[in-house]
Formats: structure tokens, sequence, C-alpha cells
């Protein structure tokens, strides 16, 4: 039988000990931390300790808010483009509206429903390919149908 003064010996060594937390790493970030333990011969251990202190430190905290402010810049940047292509589809739309309004008479009977259901799906696939070739070059579309808009009367596209 165990003493008292036994079991908490036992319990002493066992709180002394550090429990492992294992986390994977990137190869390149593997390698780099590997090299840096070898040029200042310490070891691999001690380095990521280092690292592990010094992102936890208070002062590390302008790090860490430098870091979230380029991810929001980036974030923003990528909310502005699609901001910019919604309203490149919006003047994509008003022009066709436009072209449809103003090309395609009223039909009074069945067989004119039919002659301008048959020219609207016609100029809808010309419309596609219209749209399919400049969309190679979207600033410039944008550009062109801005242009058009102002030279209209219109305000342009905001």
């Amino acid at each position: 039988m165990s003493t008292n003064a036994e079991s908490q010996s036992v319990a002493q060594r066992g709180a002394g000990r550090q429990k492992g937390v294992y986390v994977e790493i990137p190869e390149q970030l593997s390698v780099a931390v590997r090299a840096m333990a070898a040029s200042r011969r310490v070891p691999i251990k001690a380095i990521y300790e280092a690292a592990l202190r010094a992102y936890l430190s208070p002062a590390a905290q302008d790090q860490r808010d430098a870091m979230l402010s380029r991810h929001l810049s980036r974030f923003g940047r990528a909310v502005e483009s699609v901001d910019w292509n919604t309203k490149l589809l919006i003047a994509m739309l008003a022009y066709h509206i436009e072209l449809d309004l103003s090309f395609l008479p009223e039909p009074t009977t069945r067989q004119e429903r039919e002659i301008v259901s048959d020219r609207g799906a016609r100029r809808f696939d010309r419309f596609e390919q219209w749209l399919v070739r400049h969309l190679v070059d979207p600033e410039n579309l944008y550009s062109r149908l801005q242009r058009a808009r102002e030279s209209a009367g219109g305000e342009g596209i905001d």
C-alpha cells in the first residue's frame, strides 16, 4: 500500500509535467523554424515557445490589429469589386431593356405576337453574343455605357 506521502510525491511530479499540444505546421514554416533553431543553436521547442510568448504578449496587440486591418482592407476591396460588377450588370440590363422597349412594337394579333416573340429571341441571342464579346474588357464596356447614358442626357451610373 502506498502512503499519503508517496501519493503527494506522485502528484507533485505530475503537476510539474507539461501537457503536450500538437499542432500541424506548414512545411515552409517548419523548415524556417528548424533553420532558425540551428543558426541560433537552440532547441526547436524554444523557438515555438518564444513565438507564442511574443504573440500573446500585450505589446503584440498592435501587430494583431495591423493584421486585422490588412484583412479588412482586402475584404473592403473585394466588396468594392462586387459593387463595381453590380453597377456594370445594372448598366447592361438597362441597355438591354432600352433596346427591348424601343424596338419591339406592341403585338395585337396572335400572328404579330409570334413574330415579336421570334424577333425578341433573335435580339436576345444577339445581346448574349454582344455581352460575351464585351466581357473580355469590362472596363471599356462600363465606360462606354456610362458615356452613352451621359450623352443621352442621363446622369450616368453612380
